[in-house]
């Protein structure tokens, strides 16, 4: 396959004169071997079927062979060049070898010698080896035909196309002459008259010259799809055919004595006239109706034509066609308004020439490149400077396909989007401002949330330090007393029984105290940190509970700031209290994870679980409560349920830097006070 391709894109032939010039050479090879050999075919010599003289078949041969080179068309200077000079010395032999047998006829001189060489050969006693005066004269016709293949004179005429027409005319003669037995086929062996055969060879060679030129003037014509070609095809040659049959019939009418032969001609006149008539007849109306379907088919261009002109003049948008090159081939009245520049400045002229700024070019001719490359539609969103100003453009440019595919250009459609453009930056500005305002808003309300928590604790602490110091002072001393007081009453089992009251009430009071104020602010939480802080309020929970809490705390010390660790023990308290009163579960978990990055909080449960409906609710004061205390840590909380049934998950996510943050900020604040 690779090699047969090699040979296709090193040898483009035209088919029709190759096949006349294989046929023609064959034609002369026969005759040149039939003219040494002796063969029958059912009782009839081969050389009556071939009726070809030896030399007649070599010129024969020879005019084949060049005839074929002249239809190759050869890649490369040098294999054109040897392959014209090759043809073009067979041309010229056989144009010799027709003068040298009209010489050998009228004056016994043989010029080329092949007539010697023959007889040398004795092959004379087959055929003879002269050469009829009108086949050396359709020998130079051939010959000066092949010789003036490429050849065109300054009026643009190429005389090869006339001298093989007139080969064709030539050979026409002795073939009508035979049809109508002018000349008899008996007198094969005089030098005087030409086989039928012959003629037949020497048309199939002409009509090979001209088919090996078909852009040629004349051929053109014929090849030609426009109305003139498909109508010489179809008249000229029923034309003739249909004048031989008449003729035919003419004289078949008066061998039968349907009439005199003296009123033959007349009535062949009015047939003929006849004929031609209704050829013509049915000619011109082929052509009407040709004529007005291309009118109809003109008018439907023109309005389509119209309406895009309507269209591309009309609309806003600038409409522009440029072929592969880059010149520009069209623009509508925006594109020319664009570039502030008058048709005859735009059309054919590059993309450098048509801005002002060279990068603006350069851009764009990139832009089409890569369309041209891709061979796709593609969009661009540009800011170009023009002469009315800095434009914006959203273009969408396509590649230009003719009716086989190839790309010619593109076309492109380019919408001005400046104001659009101005707009969107004014409401992206707008946005950012409001974002930044939301953000001052948002932080703000952080910090009050901030500070009104820190407020709430302070004020709790305020109340627990009063219940430890006042309270429970008092509540120590008036124990104190009672004791005093109990061991110097009576033992009568009614003072003893009373007394037993008011020891358990006072217990009850003394533990409700500490229970508040354990709850206001956990002594441990200030003294012992965030560990054993959140393991005291897991084993109170469990405790008051009754539901099995496992805590998992880092073994490391955990030092956070104040507002880190309160916030840390709130959720957790407010998470057991939720999973207390809702969960019903029966197996509590928190897990407290210190990472390099992060602090999270882990409690999950196996109770009924959470809606997600509820999960999300901002109404609910607990987990709202939680999220608030995260969010000014600038964490999260995220709230999961598997399933109904499959409990809870809350995890409260706090990054390390806001944590390290509160604890420099705090510090801070401390040493200044």
């Amino acid at each position: 396959m690779v090699q047969f391709m090699g040979y296709r894109k090193l040898f483009k032939p035209l088919y029709a004169p190759l096949i006349s010039a294989f046929f023609i050479m064959a034609v002369g090879a026969f005759a040149i071997y039939n003219a040494s050999q002796d063969f029958w075919i059912l009782d009839y010599r081969l050389s009556y079927i071939v009726p070809i003289s030896a030399n007649t078949g070599i010129v024969f041969v020879l005019a084949g062979l060049a005839l074929g080179l002249r239809s190759l068309e050869i890649a490369g200077r040098v294999a054109q060049t040897v392959v014209a000079t090759l043809a073009g010395m067979l041309a010229l032999f056989v144009t010799v070898a027709g003068f040298s047998a009209l010489a050998s006829h009228f004056f016994g001189a043989d010029i080329v010698g092949i007539e010697r060489l023959l007889s040398n050969l004795d092959i004379q006693r087959k055929l003879p080896l002269t050469t009829a005066p009108l086949t050396a004269a359709g020998f130079i016709l051939a010959g000066f035909s092949l010789l003036l293949l490429n050849y065109r004179n300054a009026r643009g005429h190429y005389p090869s196309e006339y001298t093989s027409f007139l080969l064709a005319g030539v050979m026409g003669i002795p073939l009508i002459g035979h049809i109508y037995n002018v000349m008899s086929i008996d007198e094969l062996d005089s030098a005087e008259t030409m086989a039928p055969f012959i003629s037949i060879i020497f048309f199939i060679l002409a009509v090979g010259m001209l088919s090996a030129r078909p852009t040629h003037r004349l051929m053109s014509l014929w090849n030609s799809t426009s109305p003139g070609g498909p109508l010489l095809r179809r008249l000229l040659p029923n034309s003739l055919l249909l004048l031989v049959v008449l003729d035919f019939a003419i004289k078949w009418g008066v061998q039968n004595r349907w009439y005199d032969a003296d009123k033959a001609s007349p009535l062949l006149i009015l047939l003929s006239y006849s004929l031609l008539f209704i050829m013509f007849c049915r000619t011109a109306a082929l052509l009407n109706r040709e004529y007005e379907g291309r009118q109809k088919g003109e008018a439907a261009l023109a309005e389509s034509n119209a309406l895009l002109r309507a269209v591309s003049d009309n609309t806003p948008d600038a409409i522009f066609v440029k072929d592969r090159s880059g010149h520009m081939i069209f623009a509508n009245p925006a594109k020319l308004r664009l570039l502030g520049k008058e048709r005859e400045q735009v059309i054919g002229s590059l993309s450098e020439n048509l801005y002002e700024d060279p990068a603006d070019a350069e851009r764009v001719i990139q832009e089409d490149l890569s369309v041209l490359v891709e061979g796709r539609p593609k969009v661009f969103e540009t800011t170009t400077k023009y002469p009315a100003g800095v434009r914006t453009l959203h273009s969408t440019k396509a590649p230009w396909l003719n009716a086989e595919g190839q790309i010619m250009g593109l076309v492109g459609i380019s919408t001005d989007i400046t104001e659009r453009k101005r707009m969107e930056d004014s409401l992206k500005a707008h946005e950012t401002q409001l974002e930044a305002l939301v953000a001052a808003r948002t932080f703000e309300v952080s910090e009050l949330i901030g500070h009104l928590e820190t407020t709430r604790e302070e004020e709790k602490r305020a109340i627990a330090r009063e219940l430890h110091d006042d309270l429970g002072a008092a509540l120590t001393a008036l124990n104190m007393h009672l004791s005093l007081i109990f061991q110097q009453m009576p033992a009568e089992p009614r003072f003893t029984e009373r007394s037993f009251k008011i020891k358990a009430l006072l217990s009850s009071i003394t533990d409700a105290t500490r229970r508040i104020q354990n709850g206001l602010r956990p002594d441990k939480l200030d003294v012992f940190g965030i560990k054993i802080a959140i393991a005291e309020q897991a084993a109170e929970f469990e405790k008051y509970s009754g539901i099995v809490c496992n805590v998992s705390l880092p073994d490391d010390q955990l030092v956070y700031a104040p507002r880190v660790d309160i916030a840390l023990f709130r959720m957790v308290q407010e998470a057991l209290n939720n999973i207390a009163k809702h969960a019903q579960a029966t197996h509590v978990d928190v897990v407290l994870d210190d990472t390099d990055d992060e602090i999270m909080l882990t409690v999950r449960d196996n109770g009924i679980g959470i809606p997600m409906e509820k999960a999300t609710n901002v109404g609910t004061h607990g987990l709202r409560g939680m999220r608030e205390r995260a969010g000014y840590l600038g964490g999260f909380v995220k709230v999961s349920s598997a399933a109904q049934g499959k409990g809870t998950m809350i995890v409260v996510v706090i990054p390390k830097t806001a944590a390290n943050t509160q604890v420099a900020t705090e510090h801070a604040v401390e040493a200044g006070n």
